[in-house]
């Protein structure tokens, strides 16, 4: 493919001479990127390789100020959104074989009352229970279990491992210090074109249902308990865990490691750090940090004061000694004269 016929296919503006008739043979990282690659730039952080990557053309913004031409100079691929034109870019190089020789594998064990469309797949040694229902287009990856009840809709992809609608963690304590289970009765949902990573864990709901709705995406080792909701568009990072019965709302950004309790909200367009804490709801849209959360410049000024705690210490400490050192003793000559 050609820079020209790349630029064409992403409706962006390639140099208008010859050289757009350059050769593209695979896509590569801006530092890693030799002749013939493809490249993009959708951070300011990875600006500074422009003048030194070897890429034979480069994904950039428009509006990107962009240093002079010369011989040795990537030539410019131009669009409004770098990172999802590369993203186009990798589905035309993507030459990863299919694991699905057909729709259904022989070693996958399904309920003879699961109802399965024609066009979805199902990998290798899959678990399916009763009344299972599983939509069209949609991806069943190797080892997934997926227990009774189970609602799947269209084009979800539900990655190697992860176990859909097993029990959630309910437990009565009783007055000798026992517990007793509670019996989950509920079922998971699972809307259209919902992604759902390797060994992630959807507990099925106490009563009612656990429910990701459409375009949700999770990351691997992802923990979504019991009556949880999760908004649309929604996308949770790596070693996330959603604590029962908390409702997230649209188009939250939830990164790697953040914790939830119970019986919480969220509003839409929340975007929550990696590590933090949520222990209460979140009313309005906007970045949280911390342990407990907090709103993100908040959060900043008190990570800022407590990096200052010891040398502030230091400094209470050296102010005492001076004080101390200028009390006068008892009888100084002049005192309470008067």
């Amino acid at each position: 493919m050609t820079i020209r016929e790349l630029a064409s296919y992403l409706g962006a503006s390639a140099p208008d001479s010859a050289a757009a008739d350059e050769e593209i043979t695979h896509p590569a990282a801006i530092t890693e990127a030799g002749p013939g690659a493809v490249t993009f730039i959708a951070s300011p952080a990875y600006e500074k390789f422009l003048t030194s990557t070897k890429a034979t053309a480069v994904i950039v913004a428009r509006t990107l100020d962009l240093p002079g031409q010369t011989k040795s100079s990537p030539y410019y691929i131009k669009t409004d959104d770098p990172y999802s034109a590369f993203a186009k870019t990798l589905a035309l190089f993507n030459k990863r074989k299919d694991i699905f020789s057909g729709a259904i594998h022989p070693s996958a064990a399904i309920s003879p009352d699961a109802q399965i469309a024609p066009s979805a797949k199902i990998g290798a040694h899959c678990f399916i229970a009763d009344s299972v229902r599983i939509g069209e287009g949609s991806i069943i990856h190797p080892g997934v279990i997926i227990y009774d009840n189970t609602f799947i809709g269209k084009n979800v992809v539900i990655g190697a491992g992860s176990v859909i609608g097993f029990d959630g963690f309910g437990y009565a304590p009783n007055p000798d210090k026992t517990y007793s289970k509670i019996p989950q009765i509920g079922n998971v949902i699972i809307e259209d074109d919902v992604e759902i990573g390797a060994l992630c864990t959807i507990d099925r709901a106490t009563i009612s249902s656990t429910i990701l709705r459409r375009g949700v995406k999770l990351d691997n080792l992802v923990h979504i308990a019991h009556n949880v909701e999760i908004g649309e568009d929604t996308a949770i990072a790596a070693q996330t865990g959603i604590s029962g019965s908390a409702k997230i709302g649209k188009r939250n950004q939830i990164a790697g490691q953040v914790g939830m309790i119970g019986h919480i909200e969220t509003a839409d367009d929340v975007v929550i750090i990696a590590q933090s804490g949520v222990s209460k709801s979140i009313t309005k849209p906007g970045t949280y940090f911390g342990a407990p959360a907090k709103e993100f410049r908040t959060a900043l000024r008190q990570e800022g004061a407590l990096r200052q705690l010891p040398e502030l210490l230091e400094r209470v400490k050296e102010l005492e000694e001076k004080l101390k050192n200028k009390t006068p003793s008892p009888g100084t000559p002049g005192e309470g004269q008067g």
